[in-house]
């Protein structure tokens, strides 16, 4: 489960989350305020300072100010905790984890330090270890959708799928207008390896849709939901889904996701058109003409199907694919009359 679900995360944070600006706009928690007629300290000067040169992009004079207000105030874990965030701006992921964790130890109670640190250790590949950190980060600030999310990302790592789509319902509650929790949710329940029960197929249904609804022209969200929904049997939402995602994104993948689920809506011209099209703007991608071969053979057309299938066969390095090819065309074969 663990493979299949960072590959489809790759995809779907590198736009839903725009890559590398999700990672430095991440929400913070405010720290607390010391009071409201209190002079901020050096130590606060130099980090506030620092601070907004980070939200500008700016990371090494925002780092000169932290290291500054670290040597001015060694015991403010704030200053350590902005050094941390330098770091996972960075992708240090193991030096980020580590700031964290001494953060944490200067002020045991930063919540946002929890977070990012359970963030850092997901990415260095230990969710185990970063699932007690969410947990304790929502029982002080049980509403931090964020939290939420990352929690039941790492329950779905360790493969407690149970416990991972609760997070994801949480997450889904209250980070209104993300589309990424109601995604990860749908892809969740329906997933091929799971027996899908009646009440979780219409929740998936629905949550696939929120996300759409929340991002219409996100071509990861709609690149992704669009296949599970054919698979759900919801061909209809499956080709709108699909339709803008090959507008936005024209890949020989998305072409053939969109023509199966045109042809499971009855629409075979529109699904041909969108197959061929496929076959063509990628030539060494042979599993666009397997598709059109299967469309070719159950419209009737046997010898184009037999021709595109035998170059199927001919062109195509996946042996699991020569071996369907080869399958189909004995099929034809023995379905042509004597």
């Amino acid at each position: 489960m663990k493979s299949r679900k960072n590959a489809r995360w790759a995809l779907a944070l590198a736009v839903v989350l725009v890559a590398t600006n999700a990672v430095a706009q991440r929400p913070r928690l405010p720290f607390p305020v010391r009071g409201l007629g209190a002079e901020p300290t050096p130590a606060e000067r130099e980090y506030t300072a620092g601070e907004v040169l980070l939200r500008g992009g700016d990371i090494e004079a925002a780092e000169r100010h932290f290291v500054a207000a670290r040597g001015l105030d060694p015991r403010d874990a704030r200053a350590v905790f902005y050094l941390a965030e330098v770091a996972r701006m960075r992708s240090q992921w193991t030096v980020a984890e580590a700031r964290y964790g001494e953060a944490l130890g200067l002020d045991p109670t930063m919540v946002e330090a929890m977070v990012q640190r359970a963030v850092a250790l997901r990415e260095l590949s230990r969710p185990q270890d970063a699932i007690p950190w969410l947990r304790r980060a929502l029982q002080r600030a049980p509403m931090l959708g964020e939290a939420q999310l990352d929690l039941g990302l790492c329950l779905e790592d360790v493969g407690d799928v149970a416990a991972a789509i609760v997070a994801f319902r949480a997450a889904s509650a209250r980070l209104h207008g993300d589309a990424r929790a109601p995604l990860s949710l749908g892809l969740l329940l329906a997933d091929p390896a799971r027996v899908l029960g009646a009440a979780e197929r219409t929740e998936a249904i629905g949550v696939l849709r929120e996300a759409m609804r929340r991002a219409p022209s996100d071509a990861a969200v709609l690149s992704l939901a669009g296949p599970v929904l054919r698979r759900l049997g919801e061909a209809r939402l499956a080709v709108d889904a699909l339709r803008r995602a090959v507008q936005l994104t024209p890949t020989t993948s998305l072409r053939i996701e969109l023509a199966q689920a045109m042809w499971a809506t009855g629409d075979r011209p529109g699904a041909l058109q969108h197959a061929r099209e496929a076959s063509q703007q990628s030539a060494g991608d042979q599993s666009a003409r397997y598709v059109l071969a299967l469309m070719l053979a159950e419209q009737g057309d046997l010898a184009a199907a037999t021709v595109a299938l035998r170059a199927v066969i001919a062109g195509a390095s996946d042996a699991a694919l020569r071996e369907r090819a080869n399958l189909a065309l004995r099929r034809l074969d023995s379905a042509r009359p004597r």
